[in-house]
């Protein structure tokens, strides 16, 4: 979540978000991440957050990718206890097909244009969408 709470490892005192269905076998990169941490913490240790480290992450990655740049807003702080529940319940599948992920997405009063940015493929860019199985297909003008 935006408390960095995904990043938290399962221990004997609770289980992480990262097995949660939505997140198994989805999300990645986690090791980089914790190599950015460890670099940051030899700097200017307890300062930076690994919720802003990871939104910082995210608008690189875009960046670079050659999508657009915005402002991060720091000064998150990481939270000591994730949500298994809320991430097993309040985040789209990878299995999700596209009415599932319209229907998610709309529950949290986001727009089909904000799942598609959200996903990373550009809404003037796909001309229709087909669903096989457990995935889904862009065709692109």
């Amino acid at each position: 979540g935006c408390d960095g709470s995904i990043l938290l490892d399962d221990n004997s005192t609770f289980t992480g978000e990262k097995t949660a269905v939505p997140n198994n076998n989805s999300v990645r990169g986690y090791e980089v991440i914790d190599r950015i941490k460890t670099v940051v913490e030899l700097v200017c240790p307890g300062v930076v957050s690994c919720a802003d480290i990871l939104a910082i992450a995210a608008r690189d990655s875009v960046v670079a990718l050659g999508g657009p740049t915005w402002s991060v807003v720091l000064g998150r702080r990481d939270s000591r206890t994730p949500n298994i529940s809320a991430a097993s319940t309040d985040l789209p599948g990878p299995s999700f097909n596209l009415s599932q992920l319209i229907l998610s997405f709309s529950k949290k009063g986001l727009s089909v244009t904000d799942l598609v940015a959200l996903s990373g493929t550009p809404l003037n860019s796909v001309k229709t969408s087909y669903v096989f199985g457990d995935k889904t297909f862009y065709l692109l003008r």
